[in-house]
């Protein structure tokens, strides 16, 4: 008798999410640990789902940015973070700013894991690092409880839902327990929050949607939540976008983003002699995405608007391209914008779209002498990374004549 209850103890310790879980000593210890496999069991769709989010990759992200953005942070820790390894000898509290949101678990983990994961980055070992997920364990039981002052620790053997109470057929999370919190946008914020400069010896700006919900979303009437826009509306566990889905991550800005493009022609007259032909193009940009768009960590993320002005058989005439995306410096004298997560702390200026808030432009082309017809184009594109054809998303494309004649 007292033999089985040392292994119950100790079968318990090795749970995750457990306040007194003991810490992986290897890296498949912490990714058994973690595993959700049997979850599909009886969840296959939910299972399915989540296996085509970011979350099933999120030391990998879309096309490998997220990878390229960890490799550019580890290899700096011997030259512009040198400093590191007096502040934060270990290599799992270096990680940490980037693992406690892309991959948790690992601070349950040893020293000697963290060190394990870091060569993996380094090399870019993606057999490794496809092992590494944000599984259902680190949301439904690691990360279930937000206010544990309040309601405790998770406890061993539960699983954590937002409704759901009673017995869960699972030989070892066997009771079922709701997570009234999982309903409500600050779960997601757990993440999804925005600069950490409080928390981290190296702080760092990376997505900050759920600050631009609350602050900006809400107060303009906005009443959806993360939960909604990218769970129950649609996409269930794939949390869409997921930017792997290139017809449906432009659907769905096409359903969330408008582009309305009004033209005129007509004949300026500056003084009582001269006469100016000019294509007037008005453009407005609306977006009703419940955050800032674009936001999170790769700063290039932008969204343009491509105009072009053609003759009616195609000479081109004039062409600019309108730029929306925020923009961060680095915090020091030299007020220049940065790019990588690990860089940016301050938001110097944001002309990225905003939640109800239309961006507006008004484009005047004088149009050459014998030009009295021309063609409008405005293209509306979403570009993770641009000049990447896999990683830029159509949203709208709206052509316009406009003509001087009446």
């Amino acid at each position: 008798m007292k033999l089985l209850g040392m292994l119950v103890a100790v079968l318990l310790l090795a749970q995750p999410g457990t306040a007194k879980a003991k810490e992986a000593q290897t890296l498949d210890e912490l990714v058994a640990r973690f595993d959700s496999t049997r979850c599909q069991e009886c969840h296959p769709e939910i299972y399915a789902d989540w296996q085509q989010s970011l979350h099933a990759k999120p030391m990998l992200g879309p096309i490998g940015r997220t990878l390229a953005t960890f490799q550019g942070y580890v290899n700096s820790r011997d030259t512009e973070l040198k400093k590191s390894h007096e502040v934060a000898p270990g290599m799992r509290e270096f990680l940490k700013p980037c693992v406690e949101c892309h991959l948790p678990q690992m601070m349950d983990a040893s020293e000697a894991v963290a060190v394990e994961i870091a060569e993996a980055i380094v090399d870019g070992d993606e057999e490794v690092l496809d092992k590494l997920q944000i599984t259902c364990l680190v949301c439904h039981s690691r990360n279930a409880i937000l206010r544990k002052f309040r309601d405790g620790a998770p406890k061993a053997g539960v699983i954590y839902g937002p409704k759901y109470a009673g017995p869960h057929g699972d030989t070892t999370f066997h009771t079922a327990k709701p997570s009234e919190m999982m309903r409500d946008t600050v779960f997601c914020a757990q993440c999804h929050q925005g600069p950490n400069v409080q928390h981290y010896d190296e702080p760092m700006w990376c997505t900050s949607t759920f600050d631009s919900h609350q602050h900006f979303y809400v107060p303009m009437g906005g009443t959806q939540s993360c939960q909604d826009c990218h769970m129950r509306n649609e996409g269930g566990h794939r949390f869409p976008p997921n930017y792997q889905d290139k017809a449906q991550t432009s659907k769905r800005l096409q359903e969330w983003i408008d582009l309305n493009v009004t033209t005129v022609g007509y004949r300026m007259k500056p003084n009582a002699k001269e006469f100016i032909p000019l294509a007037v193009i008005n453009t407005e940009v609306v977006s009703r995405i419940g955050h800032r768009f674009p936001d999170g960590c790769p700063s290039p993320n932008r969204v343009t608007l491509d105009i072009k002005v053609t003759t009616m058989d195609g000479k081109e005439l004039y062409t600019e391209t309108k730029t929306y995306m925020p923009q961060h410096s680095l915090g020091y004298d030299d007020h220049t914008m940065v790019y990588a997560a690990n860089r940016k702390l301050n938001l110097m200026r944001d002309i990225s779209l905003h939640p109800f808030v239309p961006k507006k432009e008004t484009i005047e082309v004088r149009l050459p002498e014998g030009v009295q017809q021309a063609v409008v184009e405005a293209v509306l594109t979403f570009r993770q990374l641009p000049g990447v054809a896999e990683a830029e998303f159509p949203i709208h494309t709206v052509r316009r004549e406009v003509s001087l004649k009446r």
